[in-house]
């Protein structure tokens, strides 16, 4: 400890790892030093062990526990939203329980997974089963990026890795901790700015009768488009007059479908952990339950989970650890898995799309709500019975099918991780892991029989049972030395890992009683399937770091790869990384320099394989080098179909990674900034090649595509202002990236290659993976109203000369129209801490980019949808009053809405992702109960989201096109914490 009375009369200690303090000098004092882990040389958790970030030459982030803490996520996948510097984080769904897409430095694949690796407690992790992990069970969670970090997990970390460490308990001393937090789900995005008001919705509706026929035959087959007279004691031929006035006269109801169909969901969150130990075993113990409520009426999730880690240390020369966890986690879901987001059962496009004149609920024609015998409120399903209903909504009611149908998903996962140290001298170290997850999944699809979609068979139930297993063992030998100024530690090891997936599928129709799912209670077998996957790696792999003096620092690793999903041919995969670093604030002509208190600059290169082929559903192949094949029943006889057309030639994809940076801290560690150049080139992409469709199948798994990711990240973290009673810390993070197609196959060079939803974009040299190739919207002929499109003009020889504008969508001309891909992304988030009191908000943001945005469009007919609602912006359609605007006439065209440039809108947001704020208790208050420690905190997620459009939400769209996806779910809640 050093102290020094400075000339202001004030006393100044400091000590290394404690933050320093000045205070007055009194008679009598009392000073605590509060632990500085800036200061200290921070511990990263990185491939098959850890290392200090001083001498780590590749490039990670680590996020820590107690920012997880804070968020209120049933998926950990999505704590990493805007934490991280070059990771992008995709929710599609807002449904509790649904996991996120994590992209680590771009588009890493096109036809394979372009997911991370998931690493829990040292082992690979399935990604389906990380929605099973408890958030307060987790100490850290780090993100490889470059080769030299992740290199050394071969083929499987192609696309990055997340590291996940859980808990462990302390020698020091045994301590309770509970946390209990309760609160409400509220929709995060609010709906599109669509027509509510029914009298405006049917003018709109005879508008566009007006302009085919005129005013007096618009009012008189108004009915025959809307199929609905919403009007109390009006003739359906008086419900606008041929002067287009709307009739006055009352509705029949003011029905809401959002408020009928959606509701504020309770969250309860409770987790106790035990911790502690002696200085030869140490154990965490854990309980967690969640129930976590959605805003879609009966669909929630619910997980109970458990952990213990033990370690033990036998001996000198023996150690052991073991962990163990389960959880069981019941999701009840608002359409099947994998349905179409555009399917009429799906709520949030259900709740948007119908118009606002068709009602919820049954009613006379006086506008009284109808009830059953039982006093049940009666539904309408437009089918007839009470309202007839247009564009496809009759027999649907998504507010009574919620409470009808099934779509449930029970899993049950366990993991365990066995770890063995022998250390038989100094410096050298043996080590064996094993891991084994396991995961069970029941998946019922349960369609009531009578009304939607499964009414016509008398109701339906798919039943789907998976069990998928995996199994991971290593034996790694280890040396460490050092030297006199020379260091160096040398690691060798090999693993052998197994999948194990076995599937079972059931369809029964035909239902006797209502809202019993199970099979027991249909008669008629429809379909019925199981089959068995397996996949299996064999590797090698060896690391030396090397460091002289804590300055200079090299490493390099390699590993080999056999996958099963190849020809045995092809199998073996080499990959390797080398990386150096020089921490130039070591050297003499710096360390004077007392402002500048690190600096080091770090280079790394090596390369990465891909076997995670994926078919054209994205779906995991596993044996894509074989012929496979459907065996069905035709009439008794067997009937063999080829379905998918293998390629043994098929062999690695392979990434080339390049990565340049610099980490620094100033003044006193109040000032980091740490910045990474990366270039990752990726040849022999697994590609799905189009196939004649004379052929029978779809497409060939091909290696053909080469593409480039190159881009920048940044991290500047700051603590502008630190006192004894008030800090504020800082952290701000961004990434920018250009993805690039480098080569394509020559027969594909000139037209490029089509692909995406709607065929919506093109692959071409030297364009993005997501470059928009699509009719560009010309806006409105000004005395017509027409709406108009660009195209080609060419001379004689078909050579383009020019372009003009057309009013016939066929005779239009797809133009490359820009790349949907961000061009910034990133994270700013600030911490205050005044006394006891303590405030987080962390925010989120991207710029630049696209969105092709279906919704909209679906909400900009001219007429030629009636029966589904129209986006506000309608009203501002061209009438000869109103010539100067963008929206065509309302006359029912068919292409008015269709695709073009139209409906492109940049896909920037800012996110305010969470605010939480608390209070620490006094110690000397905690005597009475006997605690350590006590937090009361609120905390709210998903506070408010900023886009171009009200409605639209691009986080939820990884390749920019948008659909009706569960919104985002705003949590508020409030909790207490105890420590004993």
């Amino acid at each position: 400890m050093h102290e020094h009375i400075s000339s202001a009369g004030t006393l100044v200690i400091s000590f290394i790892g404690l933050q320093t303090q000045e205070v007055a000098i009194q008679p009598v004092m009392k000073v605590v030093l509060k632990s500085d882990a800036e200061v200290l040389d921070e511990v990263m958790v990185v491939a098959y062990g850890t290392a200090k970030k001083s001498s780590f030459t590749g490039s990670a982030t680590s996020v820590d526990g107690e920012k997880i803490a804070k968020l209120q996520v049933s998926s950990v996948s999505k704590a990493l939203e805007g934490a991280a510097a070059g990771v992008q984080v995709i929710s599609t769904s807002g449904q509790p329980g649904e996991n996120a897409k994590i992209r680590i430095r771009g588009i890493g694949s096109f036809s394979a997974s372009a997911a991370p690796l998931y690493v829990v407690d040292g082992m690979p992790y399935d990604e389906e089963a990380v929605n099973a992990l408890n958030p307060a069970d987790i100490e850290s969670m780090s993100i490889l990026k470059d080769a030299a970090s992740a290199a050394l997990y071969g083929s499987r970390a192609a696309n990055g890795v997340v590291m996940i460490t859980t808990k462990r308990g302390s020698s020091d001393k045994s301590s309770i901790s509970v946390d209990a937090r309760w609160g409400v789900n509220t929709r995060g995005i609010p709906e599109y700015d669509i027509m509510k008001d029914q009298r405006a919705y049917v003018k709109t509706a005879w508008d566009v009768l007006y302009n085919q026929v005129g005013g007096a035959e618009a009012s008189e087959s108004l009915i025959n488009s809307i199929g609905y007279n919403p009007f109390i004691g009006v003739a359906n031929n008086e419900m606008v007059s041929p002067e287009g006035v709307v009739t006055s006269a009352p509705l029949r109801h003011h029905d809401d479908w959002a408020d009928a169909t959606l509701h504020n969901g309770l969250r309860q969150e409770y987790n106790i952990s035990m911790q502690g130990g002696n200085s030869k075993t140490t154990h965490f113990l854990s309980l967690g339950y969640l129930k976590d409520e959605g805003i879609l009426r009966n669909t929630d999730f619910e997980r109970i989970s458990a952990r213990a880690n033990i370690t033990h240390t036998v001996n000198k020369y023996l150690d052991l650890t073991g962990n163990l966890s389960y959880a069981r986690g019941e999701k009840n879901a608002g359409t099947a898995e994998g349905a179409s987001l555009s399917s009429y059962s799906n709520a949030f496009m259900f709740t948007q799309q119908i118009a606002p004149i068709y009602p919820v609920y049954a009613y006379d024609a006086d506008g009284n709500r109808l009830y059953d015998e039982n006093g049940n409120v009666i539904y309408d399903y437009g089918d007839g019975t009470y309202s007839s209903r247009m564009a496809g909504f009759s027999n649907q009611n998504v507010a009574a099918n919620s409470d009808l149908d099934v779509h449930q998903t029970l899993n049950d996962n366990f993991s365990g991780r066995g770890t063995i140290n022998l250390n038989l001298f100094e410096g050298f170290k043996l080590t064996a892991n094993i891991g084994y997850d396991l995961m069970n999944q029941v998946r019922t699809d349960h369609m009531n029989q009578l009304y939607g979609d499964a009414a016509n068979v008398n109701g339906r139930t798919y039943k789907y049972n998976i069990r998928i297993q995996t199994f991971t063992a290593n034996q790694i030998a280890s040396y460490a030395k050092s030297i006199g100024k020379h260091s160096f530690d040398i690691m060798a090891g090999h693993e052998s890992y197994s999948y194990i997936q076995n599937y079972q599928y059931t369809h029964k129709y035909n239902f006797y009683t209502l809202g019993n799912p199970e099979f027991n209670n249909a008669i008629t077998m429809s379909d019925m399937n199981s089959y068995k996957q397996e996949h299996s790696m064999e590797s090698y792999f060896g690391r030396i770091n090397y460091d002289y003096e804590d300055r200079f620092y090299l490493s390099a690793s390699i590993r080999t790869d056999e996958s099963s999903k190849f020809h045995p041919d092809n199998r073996r995969g080499t990959f390797w990384s080398v990386g150096g670093s020089w921490r130039m604030t070591q050297e003499e002509w710096l360390k004077d320099v007392s402002w500048l208190n690190d600096l080091k600059i770090k280079a790394s290169y090596g390369t990465q394989g891909n076997d995670g082929i994926l078919d054209q559903y994205g779906y995991v192949v596993y044996q894509p080098y074989l012929k496979q094949y459907t065996v069905s029943n035709n009439n008794g006889a067997f009937s063999v179909v080829e379905s998918y057309r293998g390629n043994k030639d098929l062999t690695w994809e392979k990434s080339k990674n390049l990565n340049i940076g610099i980490e620094s801290s100033f003044f006193d560690h109040r000032l980091k900034f740490d910045f990474d150049y990366f270039l990752k080139n990726t040849s022999d992409m697994l590609y799905n090649m189009p196939y004649p469709i004379s052929s029978g199948i779809s497409y060939i798994p091909m290696n053909l595509l080469d593409m480039k990711n190159q881009g920048f990240e940044f991290t500047l973290t700051a603590t502008p202002f630190r006192t004894n009673d008030f800090v504020w810390n800082i952290s701000i993070n961004g990434t920018h990236y250009k993805n690039k197609i480098v080569s394509l196959p020559e027969d594909k060079r000139e037209e490029g290659i089509i692909h995406g939803t709607s065929s919506l974009f093109r692959l071409t040299e030297g364009g993005s993976i997501y470059d928009v190739y699509t009719y560009e919207y010309a806006g409105v002929n000004p005395e017509t109203g027409a709406a108009q499109w660009y195209m080609n003009v060419e001379d004689e020889n078909g050579n383009v000369t020019g372009r003009t504008v057309t009013e016939d969508y066929t005779q239009a001309d797809k133009y490359d129209l820009g790349s949907t891909l961000p061009d910034f992304q990133g994270g700013l988030s600030m911490d205050f801490s005044y006394k006891n009191f303590d405030l987080s908000i962390g925010t989120n943001f991207q710029l630049g980019g696209q969105i092709y945005d279906s919704m909209y469009m679906g909400f900009m007919h001219a007429g030629s949808n009636v029966g589904s609602n129209w986006h506000k912006d309608i009203l501002n359609a061209w009438t000869p009053e109103n010539r100067n605007t963008d929206v065509p006439i309302m006359d029912g065209a068919q292409n008015s809405n269709a695709q073009s440039s139209r409906f492109l809108i940049s896909a920037s947001y800012f996110n305010i992702r969470n605010i939480s704020l608390g209070y620490t208790f006094p110690t000397k208050w905690m005597k009475a109960i006997q605690a350590n420690s006590a937090r009361v905190y609120v905390s709210a997620d998903n506070v408010a989201m900023f886009s171009k459009r009200k409605g639209l939400d691009p986080r939820q769209y990884e390749y920019g096109y948008s659909d009706a996806n569960y919104s985002a779910i705003r949590a508020i809640s409030f909790g207490i914490n105890l420590n004993f």
